[in-house]
């Protein structure tokens, strides 16, 4: 600051001498000026006497009348009678001697004794310069004398020329050349001299003075510039070592710091100002890093040691996957094949039914667990299709009102007009979102209604789920979407993992969407979300395939099936499966096994299984295809491992499909239809209202009653008790078994509805 104040007053005082300079230039300049135009108007007059001496002593000899009028032109020009020339000096009527061109008068008509008054010349001087110009008009009557005599005109007594008589020469020559003239002249030239003298003192004088004011400005000029100079190289050398070379060698620090060099030195304490306060900023910056390089090993470690606990949460995760899926597969799949036979009792059909539900609900909770760690792993990818959006409203619709009827509850479904029909989204992904939501509100609520809003804003669909249950503390609306938060309630038994909101909220996400709660205990809870859709049309919908139940094959090629699979319960689970539709089967308990009868039989088509001791499902896969040159065999995984990585690496490994454990009994059917072209029998039901006719004949009313009851109670125990009490025919029997078992209640009331 000090410097910038000192740079600033030098400058502004070589800015004030510089103009003091320039203006004692102008002085010396205008006094030059002044001194010059003086002597021009001195001179002019000095000059106009001699050419009117030259003129009239010409005209007087020659008679020639030009220099008459020359001499008439000078006097005018001279009294401001007359235009003067532009360029009107001591030569100027040298280049008229002759005659053979004409003077231009284009200048300005001013005569010389206003052109003297206004040079500003002292009074003095003025009457030396008027005194001579009286003088030089004396001696102009003696000219236009001798000029007259020449024409013989005469002056009479009185001064006047009014005698004319005979040219007289030699009066005229003694006029211009006598004594009296030359007297006449010295008189003009007498006060011209004392002008020139006393001009020439005082011009001489100011000159002097300006020039002498001049050289003090110079003075001044040299020493405030030698002044700054020297100011300036101070300066440089202060900013050099205090500012520069500072901030150099904190740049140098800066640098090595930036490296993570932390052996570097920074002088914090050597400069008392800015740069040691930038100084000072980087020993701070010095200290943060050495603090966030300790923090990052940290954190690396750390880092390290999550991913080693992730890593080690998916193999644990896979291997549990595994190890729970794989006794599954053969409790769910063996129960399955027992829920066919005619040869169980009642009570044996309700132990099956129990072990079926504990089964999937065990499988539930294995999907759910599997589902939140991909989606934490970032495995999880959307699916979007086009599809008809009203459609799947309509199966939303048809699910839970009966299931809120089933429960004494009103359902409300309220769907704006403006919604699209065709979209494209994961329609998967859409359903499971709402079916969490609407089962949670079907959980939590004991009495009143449930309702779902659908609408769309700014191509988005919007979905409100209220409901008028329990309701959630405010404290507890934060943890609702946290994996395994639930809410726990004195009147209220929960069951489940926990994970349901938490995996419906990531999906959410994924959509492209959000959601959020507002819950009053007692009053009810709302949830709304949102999730981003693409228009579609009709064409881009995909066909969906049959949905009805397969009840045989109709036609069976000679085709042989290979099953491998290292416990024995999972392939007697698929080939007593094959068995039931007529298959031929044959098995083997390891890769080598598999290999062996491969080579020796004709296979048609092979369920591999994966994790086998010795040689696994992967490598026995790519020996078949590759080795033994059996890529017309069709291989289909089985295995209990699901993530999509494990489906990747089973088709990158020749197999030709994926079927996930426990086995989808109906998956397996459309594997063979897919890939051994066989045709399938489906259960083609008749129209509901016509076959109802035909077997459900000979019931009283009470019955139909007594069943909706036990329906809408989802009490399959005290159906079945019902069914043997009654006088039923074993058509209608299998019916009421066959809605049971696919838990399609709803279908069962409408049964019964028509009946009472």
């Amino acid at each position: 600051m000090l410097l910038f104040i000192l740079n600033t007053v030098s400058f502004i005082c070589v800015a004030i001498v510089i103009n003091k300079y320039q203006k004692a230039t102008i002085e010396l300049e205008n006094a030059y000026k002044m001194q010059y135009k003086s002597l021009i108007l001195a001179q002019e007059l000095r000059q106009s006497s001699d050419d009117l001496t030259r003129m009239a002593r010409t005209y007087v000899i020659t008679g020639n009348p030009m220099f008459e009028e020359q001499f008439k032109t000078v006097l005018d020009i001279r009294n401001g009678q007359k235009q003067r020339p532009k360029r009107y000096n001591g030569i100027f009527w040298d280049f008229f001697t002759l005659g053979d061109k004409e003077p231009e008068f284009k200048g300005e008509k001013i005569a010389l004794r206003d052109l003297m008054i206004k040079a500003n010349f002292t009074e003095e001087e003025l009457n030396m310069l008027f005194e001579s110009q009286k003088e030089s008009d004396d001696l102009t009557n003696l000219e236009h004398k001798a000029m007259n005599a020449v024409k013989g005109i005469f002056q009479d007594e009185n001064g006047n020329y009014t005698i004319y008589g005979e040219p007289d020469f030699k009066l005229a020559r003694e006029i211009m050349h006598g004594d009296e003239y030359h007297k006449a002249k010295i008189r003009i030239m007498k006060p011209l001299d004392d002008f020139y003298k006393a001009f020439e003192s005082r011009t001489k004088q100011k000159v002097d003075d300006a020039k002498i004011v001049l050289q003090k400005q110079e003075f001044n000029v040299n020493v405030i510039v030698l002044f700054s100079v020297l100011l300036f190289l101070l300066s440089f050398f202060i900013i050099l070592f205090r500012i520069i070379y500072p901030i150099d060698l904190l740049r140098i620090a800066m640098v090595r710091l930036s490296s993570n060099d932390m052996s570097v030195e920074v002088e914090k304490n050597k400069y008392e100002d800015e740069v040691g306060d930038m100084i000072g900023a980087v020993q701070i910056f010095k200290d943060n890093t050495e603090k966030l390089i300790e923090s990052e090993q940290q954190i690396k470690k750390a880092m390290q040691e999550a991913t080693h606990a992730n890593k080690a949460k998916s193999i644990f995760l896979a291997r549990m996957s595994h190890e729970l899926r794989t006794p599954l597969n053969a409790i769910l799949g063996f129960t399955n094949l027992l829920n066919k036979s005619e040869n169980i009792n009642l009570q044996e059909k309700k132990n099956l039914d129990t072990i079926k539900r504990s089964g999937k609900h065990l499988l539930n909770i294995i999907n759910e667990i599997l589902e939140l760690s991909k989606i934490e792993a970032g495995k999880i990818e959307l699916n979007p299709k086009a599809f008809q959006l009203p459609e799947l409203i309509k199966d939303i619709d048809s699910m839970f009102a009966f299931r809120c009827e089933s429960k004494g509850l009103t359902f409300h479904l309220n769907v704006d007009n403006n919604i699209p029909n065709i979209i494209k989204a994961d329609e998967q992904r859409l359903r499971q979102i709402l079916i969490n939501l609407l089962g949670n509100a079907l959980k939590f609520t004991k009495e009143g209604k449930i309702t779902l809003n659908i609408y769309e804003k700014n191509k988005r669909l919007f979905f409100e789920v209220k409901d008028t249950g329990i309701g959630i503390e405010k404290e507890d609306q934060n943890k609702i979407f946290k994996p395994f938060e639930q809410i726990k309630k004195d009147d209220y038994k929960s069951n489940g993992t926990g994970l349901g909101l938490s995996i419906t909220k990531e999906l959410i996400s994924l959509m492209g969407g959000s959601i959020y709660v507002k819950s009053f205990v007692n009053t009810g809870s709302e949830f709304y979300f949102s999730i981003d859709y693409e228009a579609s049309n009709e064409s881009q919908v995909e066909e969906k395939g049959f949905d009805k139940d397969i009840v045989g094959i109709e036609k069976i090629e000679d085709s042989t099936i290979l099953v491998v699979d290292d416990i024995k319960e999972n392939r007697d689970l698929v080939i007593q499966i094959l068995q039931q539709y007529g298959f031929k089967t044959c098995c083997a308990s390891s890769g080598e096994e598999a290999i062996n009868i491969v080579k020796s039989n004709n296979i048609d088509l092979i369920f591999m299984d994966t994790l086998m001791p010795g040689m696994d499902g992967h490598e026995t896969t790519k020996v078949i295809k590759n080795q033994l040159k059996k890529q017309d065999i069709p291989i289909i995984t089985l295995s209990a491992n699901v993530f999509d990585d494990d489906k990747q690496k089973a088709i990158k490994n020749g197999a030709d499909d994926f079927l996930a454990k426990p086995i989808d009994e109906k998956q397996l059917i459309k594997i063979l239809q897919k890939y051994l072209n066989v045709k399938l029998k489906f259960d083609e039901k008749k129209d509901l209202q016509k076959q109802d006719e035909e077997i459900f004949t000979n019931l009283s009313k009470e019955f139909f009653i007594s069943l909706k009851n036990f329906a809408l109670q989802m009490d399959n125990s005290s159906i079945y008790e019902l069914l043997e009490k009654s006088s039923i025919d074993n058509k209608s029997k299998l019916h009421i078994k066959n809605l049971m078992e696919e838990f399609d209640y709803q279908a069962l009331v409408k049964v019964c509805e028509q009946r009472i």
